[in-house]
């Protein structure tokens, strides 16, 4: 729990998203066309003939399996094994964010690329995806995944994760063998898809740069299978912190000061993950309704669909999704980080001092440290509402794509307005409440 005025700054949060929402209406219509135009950039990297990204695939996977041995083999504690500190520290929260921010990190260590393309080339495919399952599958394996992180008993535990793990690379290099490489990734592997997704929201993608997002605005809109991956992402996200919370654990009965362990929650939060995307998937489409409704309302000749503008706005979610994400582990990272470097000085725990890393010192005092405390709540509330503020940007150059007038722009957006000023709110809380568990 953070001892600050955290109520001050998630009022101030939330009046920033509104006056952002303000702005957007001083604008003419198409005022944003020419932000989110993008130009040809050159960036120009020494391959010496040689697809690098298939080479360091090649190394991805060699250091996957290097991981999967330590979680076998190595230490038995979470915090002494490489294999759950990489993977959650590093994969799970630096990757994410690299991934939507930065650079295409995924393909450069995407662990079935680089083995696929030096086994099969360009082959022919065994057999072919229904176009007709689109990403859905991708969608139920995210859903598993996010079900392992947040409702198994055990997710850290260095050979649970491993086993996991190699069963997860084992079925999709089945998939990529039978089906092709690009097909699966594209239509069933939940990280590639997740990452395809997020990477649209880079200034600098597919050798253009532009204002960050203009790629999704350009390709909108979504799939609906793409499109309902967008919100689970978000959805995750947000059981994600809430089930740490002191509210969450009141609701089922539990003292957060007593907490009897990951297996007696299971099911509740099983169920409450999956209740949340319901939720908001419900909200969201309902948000949705009101917007073209009240478009249609007013010109009945525009042939505005709820299915069209669902599948449209939903990329505007995931700069909130990446924006929480960054805030939800920002301190997490911090303190993991500092671990995961102390243990790769000696990872099979047999005394070695790899790299010198042993004199690397974890500590947590920072987190004693009022002044620290506010720079650390400060950098996560600013990430969740600047994350909003992008998504207010994203939704109203795709709202001008979709409408003729300024009036119709800000009518198509009133649900959906809406909800983001809510889901403001209910992120910096989710930041602010005592955790437990």
């Amino acid at each position: 729990m953070l001892l600050l005025p955290t109520t001050a700054y998630t009022i101030a949060g939330t009046l920033s998203v509104c006056a952002s929402m303000l702005v957007m209406l001083s604008l003419r219509h198409g005022g944003l066309a020419k932000f989110f135009k993008s130009r040809p950039v050159k960036i120009r990297i020494p391959t010496f003939g040689v697809d690098l990204t298939y080479l360091s695939s090649l190394f991805a996977m060699i250091f996957l399996f290097g991981l999967i041995s330590i979680g076998f083999a190595g230490p038995t504690d979470p915090q002494s094994n490489l294999m759950p500190l990489v993977f959650w520290t590093v994969f799970w929260i630096v990757v994410f964010v690299i991934q939507g921010t930065l650079f295409d990190i995924w393909r450069w260590i995407n662990p079935w690329r680089g083995l696929a393309h030096y086994l099969f080339g360009d082959s022919d495919s065994l057999a072919r995806l229904p176009k007709w399952c689109a990403a859905w599958p991708a969608v139920i394996l995210f859903a598993l995944f996010q079900n392992f992180l947040l409702a198994d008993v055990a997710p850290n535990d260095p050979p649970r994760l491993a086993y996991v793990i190699s069963i997860y690379w084992a079925v999709n290099f089945a998939g990529i063998i039978v089906f092709g490489p690009k097909p699966w990734l594209d239509q069933v592997e939940c990280i590639t898809v997740m990452f395809n997704l997020l990477s649209r929201l880079r200034p600098v993608t597919c050798g253009r740069v532009g204002m960050p997002g203009w790629q999704a605005v350009t390709e909108a809109p979504l799939d609906t299978s793409r499109a309902v991956f967008c919100l689970l992402l978000l959805a995750a996200g947000s059981f994600d912190g809430l089930n740490e919370t002191f509210w969450w654990l009141d609701q089922l009965g539990i003292n957060p000061l007593e907490f009897p362990g990951r297996s007696a929650v299971y099911w509740p939060n099983l169920i409450g993950l999956y209740l949340v995307l319901l939720i908001l998937v419900i909200i969201y489409t309902f948000a949705i309704w009101v917007g073209t409704a009240t478009v249609r309302f007013v010109h009945p000749e525009y042939r505005l669909s709820v299915s069209d503008m669902f599948r449209s706005f939903a990329i505007t979610l995931l700069p909130i999704g990446l924006g929480y994400h960054f805030a939800h582990y920002y301190v997490t990272f911090l303190v993991q980080i500092r671990v995961t470097l102390a243990t790769l000085a000696d990872p099979f725990a047999l005394g070695w001092n790899l790299f010198g890393l042993n004199a690397v010192k974890v500590t947590m005092g920072f987190l004693a440290q009022p002044d620290t405390v506010k720079v650390i709540w400060l950098t996560q509330a600013s990430a969740v509402v600047l994350s909003h503020v992008w998504a207010v940007l994203l939704g109203h150059r795709i709202a001008e794509q979709n409408c003729k007038t300024a009036r119709d722009v800000i009518m198509l957006q009133v649900g959906i307005s809406i909800l983001m000023i809510f889901y403001t709110i209910f992120g910096l809380w989710l930041l602010a409440s005592p955790k437990g568990g």
